[in-house]
Order: structure tokens, then C-alpha cells, then sequence
């Protein structure tokens, strides 16, 4: 896989979770560019077409069945967003990961303040090498500070719907 296949996946996953949120009359939108550069990965609209948050998609490889007690070596928690991002102007009301290999998909709830919530990992200099980015392209990448969600902040895909229902 490329950097090219790589994007693609991502992509293909975040149509695909927009697609049953729209089976399930989520007035769920095309991903946009905001005006910090970040993406939105699937943003959620009101019946008449007011953008009311949107939902953050993070795609993870590897197989897994129980994301609260499966995760990669090392982790604290499920990564879903770099801290220095400017995404956390205006954080994401959800994450939804997505295991491509078992096409199971958890999530969580963003809080407020996710620095008073969540950990941050890897240290802040991000000496840890981001295997997948730097298989793909054939140059060394490392994993910088993101925010993540503890086992105990993971919430089940029949959460999330009920979730954005009550929002919607």
C-alpha cells in the first residue's frame, strides 16, 4: 500500500460511515475544509441545513475485536488527534474509530476541554515512529503529541447513534 492507497482507505471509510448515518436519516454531510486548513471529516446538519457539529473519522489498522481492551503496545489510550492541531479550535462533538480488518466501529464523546479529560501520548516530542506513515512513504515520520481516549471514555457504535439523535 501507498500513501495514495492509504488516503483513499480513509476516505472510503468516512463515506461509508456517512452513508449509515444517512440510512438512518442523520442529515450527515460531504467532508469540508475549514477555514484553519483542518478537515471535518463528516459533518452533521439540523433538517433545514445548519451545520450543528461535526464527527471526526479515524481509521485503524490491524484487527480489532475489543477496542477497550485491545490496543497497540504502548498506548494509554486510542489516539484521535494531534494536540497542536487546529482542529481543536472547534473539537469534533464525536470520534469514530473504524477497524478496516473486522468492520467494527467504536467511539467517544469529545469533552469541552479534552487536555483536562484525556492523556496526551506520545511524549511531547514525538519520538515514537508512526510505523504505518513511514512504511507508506518511505520516509521517517513520527507520532507528535495527540490527544488520547482512555478505555474507560469508550462508548459503542449504538452510543454514538443514540447520541447524535438526541443532538439532531
Amino acid at each position: 500500500m501507498n500513501w495514495e492507497q492509504f488516503q483513499t482507505e480513509g476516505d472510503r471509510v468516512v463515506r461509508g460511515i456517512r452513508e449509515g448515518l444517512q440510512k438512518r436519516n442523520i442529515n450527515a454531510g460531504e467532508p469540508i475544509i475549514t477555514p484553519f486548513q483542518t478537515d471535518e471529516d463528516i459533518p452533521i446538519y439540523n433538517k433545514i441545513g445548519n451545520k450543528l457539529f461535526w464527527i471526526s473519522v479515524k481509521t485503524v489498522s490491524g484487527e480489532i475485536e475489543n477496542p477497550i481492551a485491545q490496543m497497540p503496545s504502548n498506548y494509554k489510550g486510542w489516539m484521535c488527534g494531534e494536540v497542536e492541531s487546529k482542529q481543536w479550535v472547534n473539537p469534533p462533538a464525536l470520534i469514530i474509530w473504524y477497524c478496516i480488518q473486522t468492520s467494527l466501529a467504536w467511539g467517544a464523546i469529545v469533552p469541552k476541554r479534552p487536555s483536562t479529560k484525556w492523556i496526551i501520548f506520545p511524549d511531547r516530542y514525538g519520538v515514537v515512529i508512526d510505523k504505518r506513515k513511514t512504511i507508506l512513504t518511505g520516509k521517517t515520520y513520527y507520532l507528535y503529541p495527540s490527544y488520547c481516549v482512555p478505555p474507560n471514555q469508550i462508548i459503542s457504535k449504538e452510543e454514538i447513534i443514540a447520541y447524535i439523535k438526541k443532538r439532531i
